[in-house]
Parts: C-alpha cells; sequence; structure tokens
C-alpha cells in the first residue's frame, strides 16, 4: 500500500482549527499540519495529491441505524410520496404488479396519520379496500405503527394472539377483529411472520447498502442489531464484503447470553465489528402517539406508552446487569418523561460516566434536564432529520406547552453534554447532509421551526465525527484527521462552512476512504 501526502486541503480538526495537509501510511493518519511542514515531509511519501482547497473531514459514522434490515428494506415498497388513499393504492398495485413472485407485499415510509387522518369504525379491515390479493404490510414512516391487511391478519395467526396485545397496540373493529393499524409489539408479532430471505439475499441486500453508505462519506455505523443479523455479518466477513466499521448493539434481553455472541464473533475482525452494548426501548414514537410525554396527546386521555420493559422494571433490572459487568447501554426514549425516566435510571447506576450510557433520540426534553446530560455523563444520540416529520406533527399530536422542546437537544452542550448523530435508516435516509440542514438552519418545509435550537456547524460535525467515535469509545482510534487515527476520511464537493442561515449550501462527497483506500469517487 503506497504512502500518500494531501496538501492544500481545508481539514476540520476538533477543536475548531483547520489545517492543511496530512499524510496517510499503513492504514492510519501519520501526519497533520500546515502545507509547509508538509513541504519537508515529501520525500517520506510515495505520492502527493493537491486537493485544490476542497473541505476534507474524518468520514461519518451513523450513530443509529438498523443495515440489515434497512438494506433489506430500502428494495421494498416506498411510501414516503403517498399522500392519500387513492394514491396508496395505486402504489401497492403497481408494485405487486411488478412483484407477482412476492408472497407478502411490504412497505414502508407511510404517512399514516395523513393518509388515514380518521380512521372508519365498522367491521371491515381498512387496508382491504386498498389491497386483498396477498398479505400486506406497509409501516408509518417512523416504524412504530403500520396498517395490515386480512391477509395479514391470517398469514400471521394474529387473530389467535389478540389477547398478548393491549389496545393501544391493536386497533379492534366494534365486533373485536382487527381493523388493520397495529403498533410497537403487534407489528414485531407480524414482522416475524414474514418470508425469511436466504442469507446469501441479505448478503447481496447489505453489500449494495455498505455501496450507499459510502457514497454519503459513512464508513462506520452504530447498528441495531438483531441476533439473527449476526449470521449475515459472519457471512460478509468471509466473502470479505465487510468494508463498514460496524459497532453493534444487541437487545437487552440477550445480555444474559453475551458470552455465546462474544465467542461466535470472536474470528470477526474487531476493527470493523465489535459488539459494543445493548439496546432497549423505554418508549414508542411521536407520530404513532406511543412517544411517552408529561402531557396527555392533544385531544386524547393519555400521555403515550411505556414498555412492558420498562413498566415492570426488567429494564432497571438488567441495566443494573449490564452496568456492573461494565458493558455500555444504549435505551430509545423520545417523550419528554420517557427521557426525564432514563435519566432517573443512567443517575441511579454507577458506571455511567465512565461507560457512557446513551439516550436514544431523545427528541424532547424538560429543559429542567439539561444540566443533567453532562453531570451524569449521559449521552443524547439524536437525529435532527427527523424534524421532516416532526415540524408538522408536533402541532397535531401535541399540547402547546411541549412544542417548543422538540429537538432541543443542543441546550445539554453548555452543560458538557456530548451528542451525536445518526438517522435511524431505513425511518428515514442515512444521508448525512440533510440532517446537518436541518440541525444548523431549523428550516422545514413548513417554514423555520424553534429557530433557538439550532446547532452550529462547528458542533453538526463533530457529532458526526469526533463525538460518534467518542460514544462507541473509539476516539482514541478514529473520529478525527490526526495521528495515530484510522485513516477514514471524506472530501466534499464544496465547503458547508461558507453555508449560512439564508443559504445553506447543498453539497455531496467527492471521495470516501476507508484506512487509506478509495471506496467512493
Amino acid at each position: 500500500m503506497s504512502s500518500v501526502l494531501y496538501t492544500n486541503a481545508k481539514v476540520w480538526q476538533p477543536d475548531g482549527v483547520f489545517t492543511e495537509a496530512f499524510g496517510v501510511s499503513n492504514r492510519h493518519f501519520n501526519f497533520s499540519g500546515s502545507n509547509s511542514e508538509a513541504a519537508a515531509l515529501e520525500q517520506n511519501y510515495s505520492e502527493k495529491i493537491d486537493l485544490g482547497g476542497k473541505l476534507v473531514l474524518p468520514a461519518f459514522t451513523d450513530g443509529h441505524l438498523h443495515l440489515v434490515y434497512g438494506a433489506k428494506m430500502r428494495k421494498l415498497l416506498d411510501c414516503s410520496e403517498v399522500k392519500t388513499i387513492a394514491t396508496l393504492k395505486e402504489a401497492v398495485n403497481n408494485y405487486y404488479n411488478s412483484n407477482r413472485d412476492l408472497k407478502w407485499i411490504i412497505g414502508s415510509n407511510l404517512d399514516l396519520n395523513s393518509v388515514f387522518p380518521d380512521p372508519p369504525e365498522n367491521n371491515a379491515n381498512i387496508p382491504d379496500a386498498i389491497f386483498d390479493k396477498a398479505p400486506l404490510y406497509i409501516s408509518n414512516y417512523d416504524y412504530h405503527s403500520a396498517i395490515i391487511n386480512s391477509k395479514a391478519v391470517e398469514a400471521s395467526g394474529l387473530l389467535k394472539h389478540l389477547d398478548t396485545f393491549s389496545k393501544s397496540e391493536i386497533a379492534l373493529t366494534p365486533d373485536g377483529r382487527p381493523n388493520g393499524i397495529i403498533r410497537e409489539k403487534a407489528m414485531n408479532f407480524v414482522v416475524s411472520a414474514f418470508p425469511e430471505q436466504s442469507i446469501e439475499e441479505k448478503v447481496n441486500d447489505v453489500t449494495d447498502c455498505i455501496k450507499m453508505l459510502h457514497s454519503y462519506g459513512i464508513t462506520t455505523v452504530s447498528d441495531i442489531t438483531l441476533p439473527e443479523d449476526i449470521d449475515v455479518y459472519l457471512e460478509l466477513s468471509r466473502q470479505k464484503k465487510l468494508n463498514i466499521r460496524v459497532n453493534s448493539y444487541l437487545p437487552f434481553t440477550e445480555f444474559e447470553n453475551q458470552k455465546l455472541y462474544e465467542e461466535k464473533t470472536k474470528d470477526l475482525d474487531p476493527d470493523y465489528f465489535t459488539i459494543k452494548g445493548f439496546k432497549a426501548f423505554w418508549d414508542g414514537a411521536l407520530g404513532s402517539e406511543t412517544a411517552l410525554y408529561s402531557l396527555n396527546y392533544k385531544g386524547k386521555s393519555q400521555n403515550g406508552f411505556k414498555t412492558k420493559q420498562a413498566e415492570t422494571g426488567d429494564i432497571k433490572r438488567i441495566a443494573e446487569k449490564i452496568d456492573a459487568a461494565g458493558k455500555q447501554m444504549i435505551i430509545h426514549a423520545i417523550g419528554d418523561k420517557a427521557v426525564t425516566e432514563v435519566l432517573d435510571l443512567y443517575e441511579s447506576l454507577s458506571n455511567t460516566k465512565k461507560l457512557r450510557h446513551r439516550i436514544e433520540h431523545a427528541q424532547h426534553i424538560q429543559p429542567a434536564e439539561y444540566e443533567r446530560f453532562g453531570r451524569i455523563g449521559a449521552i443524547a444520540s439524536v437525529q435532527p432529520v427527523h424534524l421532516k416529520y416532526d415540524a408538522k406533527t408536533v402541532f397535531e399530536k401535541l399540547p402547546a406547552r411541549l412544542i417548543n422542546h422538540t429537538h432541543n437537544y443542543v441546550h445539554i452542550m453548555k452543560y458538557g453534554g456530548v451528542l451525536n448523530f445518526g438517522t435511524d435508516f431505513p425511518i428515514v435516509s442515512a444521508e448525512p447532509f440533510e440532517n446537518i440542514r436541518l440541525a444548523a438552519t431549523r428550516v422545514t418545509n413548513y417554514g423555520e421551526f424553534t429557530f433557538e435550537h439550532r446547532i452550529p456547524m462547528h458542533e453538526c460535525i463533530k457529532a458526526y465525527t469526533y463525538n460518534n467515535a467518542y460514544s462507541n469509545h473509539n476516539e482514541n482510534a478514529a473520529g478525527s484527521i490526526s495521528q495515530g487515527m484510522a485513516a477514514d476520511f471524506i472530501v466534499l464537493k464544496d465547503d458547508l462552512f461558507l453555508s449560512d442561515d439564508e443559504n445553506f449550501i447543498e453539497t455531496g462527497v467527492l471521495e470516501t476512504y476507508l484506512c487509506g483506500e478509495k471506496v467512493f469517487g
């Protein structure tokens, strides 16, 4: 592998200073400094590349996504442009006519609240009027609710298990049958009945997805890993196709089996796959009215949903074991009450600051809680890109007192709190620049939204790079362009730092490098 000296660049550093040049040798950065310092080192490199003043950043880490599941879903029916029942019916039938060999019609990214604002109360399954030729399942854009037709009810065996779910998880007709709208655990039950993909199909889907991530400048992910996904990563590694760094977070319930997973993955290169910790859900999501808030939903007599694990105390019991074992945990909490309760849990543990326990989403935070993130060392793993939905949905779902608390996590930084950015792909695209734009400008399709919660550009880049490395305990190996770090970096088409509130520069990735080797561009 050749050693390369890159000069005449604008190289971002986590301290806010820009340098001009850097060197790569043996898969790592071995120099970072000025052009004049680089000139004195030219003889140490086999190649020199002038970057023409381009902005260079450490490669991005997506701090929260579902890689195997997302790789599958991006090839299925996308309903993100569907606005009405008529266009949904057309989209489903067109997809079916082009995929007659499929046993199920599976889709995602439907804005269920817009398409079905007032579901009729009758004895019929609502989605049957959309499509009834095969089992149909389409998830809401937040993946916390979905529609299913009668054939999907039958194929999944849901009728025999209605007593397993709460009224908030499965809506029933007056005669006690599913009306076609399901939430939370009821979704998981139906998804478990989907036709199983072969391991080779999964490998091919993930391989294509990794190429997409590279085109976005992403070389590392924090992956919400299901137990069955492990076999996909093992096969990707065997085929030498695992060319993205995976920080894996398994379900909380698998903590007792951690030794089995460590043994199973012991031959994977730790630079490309490491089990970092365990994930739990405290509440649901805003769009599906299952996120847990301090006040009731607008016009409703309920304030959201707390998972059975949280309600019974199982999360606390397992969390104490995970913390005592020196392992990291990440807990999904979207509503302000859920965030407060998870902070209470983390504050009760001995090693939160040391282990860097995370709150995933932290979408609504009571201002009184800002200082607690820094004080107890809890990390807010956030996704500003969800403002594309939430800037509208909060006005429909939440009382006025809570609207200004939407995606307000910028303020935890005043107290030493750490933010890392992700997308929750496939809920939204993994493309990072819309994430950055919404964080930096708070300008949505519905206009400017809570402008006071903007995040400065430097902090946005830090949240996508160094802070993600820190949140995965990798800051001594990645996340900055400095000596000794892994040579993962990107060259951008345009300079994001020339953006202002009025004119955000639309840019993209020119080149992506993993361990000094170009993987895109």
